[in-house]
């Protein structure tokens, strides 16, 4: 049983040590009003992001952006938008902590700057380590994946084997248990607002996937059967050009096709989705199946 850090857990706090001091040390330089001025920027763009996205969702429906999509892309573009406005502003109307002429004032600005600055440094390392547990469970699913067997099933050809996961993903599968692990781990678990049911579900679709059984359960469900026989949907399936661009990953060309955009904006396939019990057909595809 392992009761101090490992090796991925100092080589993570010593990035992020790195990261704050860096902030720290930019805060410095900057002054306390340009990096006010750059936090409210972040508050603020994120503000128009979460509440104000749907102003440009009518443009990007017309450029053929989903509607379920426009919402999402408008709120990132005004919040790039308002962020660099702001950050120009407070760039314009105040001085870096060098161009203070007088010693006390230099020294004040520099201070309450690193300050902010180190704030924003913590607020960085969160983000990543939000990012790390999200990414790292999908990497673990894969791994377990890779680790099943091939199974045949009867009636059909021997799957091919799953692949096996790059380091990149194993890195991050190993990073994210070690960030789970002793005292670190609860303060982990105490910081990430994301609910576990989350991370649940993630685990749940990767072990679904992973097994061609799982897979014929899911469609099977009545939820699932009733959204992939809607006409629409089923007409997606033999469209040669979607299936082209699946194969080849060019998943911004799916997202531009007109037929899954027409298909991602019928409002009965919306509603469909809506009342789409998706966890309860993860559980059923994951159970079990009775013997004779």
């Amino acid at each position: 049983m392992q009761h101090g850090p490992d090796s991925w857990q100092i080589s993570f706090f010593a990035v992020a040590a790195i990261i704050i001091a860096l902030k720290a040390w930019h805060g410095w330089r900057l002054g306390v009003m340009r990096q006010a001025i750059g936090l409210l920027a972040l508050v603020c763009a994120y503000v128009c992001a979460i509440f104000c996205g749907h102003i440009l969702a009518p443009v990007l429906f017309i450029a053929g952006v989903p509607s379920r999509l426009s919402g999402i892309a408008g709120g990132a573009i005004l919040g790039l938008l308002v962020y660099g406005t702001l950050s120009i502003v407070g760039a314009i109307l105040f001085k870096k902590t060098s161009q203070q002429t007088v010693g006390v004032v230099r020294l004040g600005y520099g201070i309450a700057g690193a300050a902010i600055g180190g704030l924003m440094g913590l607020f960085v390392v969160w983000i990543a380590i939000l990012g790390i547990r999200v990414l790292g469970t999908v990497a673990k699913t894969q791994i377990d994946a890779a680790r099943q067997p091939a199974a045949a099933v009867q009636g059909k050809r021997a799957p091919k084997p799953v692949a096996k996961p790059s380091s990149l993903v194993r890195g991050l599968a190993h990073i994210k248990e070690s960030l789970e692990q002793g005292a670190t781990g609860a303060v982990v678990e105490h910081v990430d607002p994301i609910p576990g049911t989350l991370y649940s579900l993630i685990t749940k679709v990767g072990q679904m996937i992973s097994n061609e059984q799982s897979i014929d359960r899911f469609l099977a469900y009545p939820g699932v059967k009733t959204l992939t026989e809607h006409p629409k949907i089923a007409a997606l399936h033999s469209d040669p050009e979607i299936a082209k661009n699946l194969i080849a990953q060019n998943y911004f060309a799916l997202v531009r096709n007109e037929r899954i955009i027409h298909a991602a904006n019928d409002r009965e396939i919306g509603e469909l989705m809506v009342k789409f019990e998706f966890e309860k057909a993860l559980d059923h595809a994951l159970a079990k199946p009775k013997g004779p």
